[in-house]
C-alpha cells in the first residue's frame, strides 16, 4: 500500500511541476498589466543611418528608436544623421504647411554665418507630375518667379539618391539652395538657407563650400527614404 501512495505522490508532483513550468513560461512571454513585462523578441537588428544597429524591445517587440544623431521624420517617411551643431526648430513657429522639419545652427558656422536646414514634403496632385510640383514650388529670390523649365535644375547624385538641385536665392547676404527628391506620390525638398554670407555678391563664390551647404549634403549622404 505504501508503494502505491508513493507512486501517486510522485505522479502528483510531476503534474504540479509541469503546470508550474507552463505557467511560468507563459507569464514570461506575455506583457504584464500596464505594458511592462518581458517579451520573447526575435534577435533581428535594424541598421540606423549612422551604421549602428538597434534590436527589438518592449512588449510589442518593436525596434528601438535609433539614438541621436540619427533622426527620423515619420511624417515624411525618412531618416538621416543630423549634422553636428544643428538642433530641431518647432515647426509651429515656421510658416508653410509643407514644412516637415527644420534644423537651425546652435552657433555661427563661420564668423557670423548661420544656417537653417529645411525639409518640405509636397503631395503630387492628381493629374500632375513631380516635375510640375518642382517648377511650381521653386520660387526664386529676389524675382519671385518660378523656373519655367526643368533645364534650370541640375541633376545631382548623393549616395544612393538622385536629386534635382536649384539655387533658390542669393540676395542681401542670404544664399539658399534646394535639392528635390521625387517619389511616387510626393516630392521631398531639402534646402539650406545661409545668412550673413559676407561675399555673397562675389561671382567666384563656390556655394558648395559654404558650411551650411556642406552640412546639408552630409545629411543627404545618410538619407534613408521610404516609398
Amino acid at each position: 500500500m505504501s508503494n502505491v501512495k508513493e507512486l501517486l505522490v510522485g505522479i502528483v508532483l510531476v503534474f504540479l511541476l509541469g503546470v508550474s513550468g507552463f505557467l511560468y513560461r507563459t507569464a514570461m512571454e506575455q506583457p504584464f498589466p500596464g505594458g511592462s513585462g518581458v517579451a520573447a523578441c526575435t534577435l533581428e537588428a535594424k541598421i540606423c543611418p549612422d551604421g549602428t544597429t538597434v534590436g527589438r524591445t518592449g512588449p510589442s517587440c518593436t525596434f528601438a528608436s535609433c539614438p541621436l544623431p540619427n533622426v527620423a521624420v515619420s511624417s515624411a517617411g525618412i531618416a538621416f544623421v543630423l549634422p553636428a551643431g544643428y538642433a530641431l526648430i518647432a515647426t509651429s513657429s515656421l510658416s508653410g504647411t509643407s514644412i516637415a522639419a527644420a534644423y537651425d545652427t546652435t552657433a555661427p558656422t563661420s564668423a557670423s554665418t548661420t544656417a537653417t536646414l529645411f525639409i518640405r514634403d509636397y503631395a503630387i496632385p492628381t493629374g500632375e507630375s513631380a516635375a510640375q510640383v518642382m517648377l511650381d514650388t521653386a520660387t526664386l529670390d529676389p524675382s519671385g518667379r518660378s523656373p519655367t523649365s526643368m533645364s534650370q535644375f541640375a541633376t545631382t547624385t548623393i549616395s544612393a539618391h538622385t536629386f534635382q538641385r536649384i539655387q533658390i536665392g542669393r540676395f542681401e547676404g542670404q544664399v539658399q539652395t534646394a535639392y528635390y527628391l521625387p517619389r511616387a506620390h510626393d516630392v521631398l525638398r531639402f534646402d539650406v538657407t545661409e545668412r550673413n554670407v559676407a561675399n555673397w555678391t562675389d561671382p567666384t563664390l563656390v556655394v558648395d563650400k559654404l558650411p551650411g551647404h556642406i552640412a546639408l549634403r552630409a545629411l543627404l549622404a545618410t538619407l534613408s527614404v521610404g516609398p
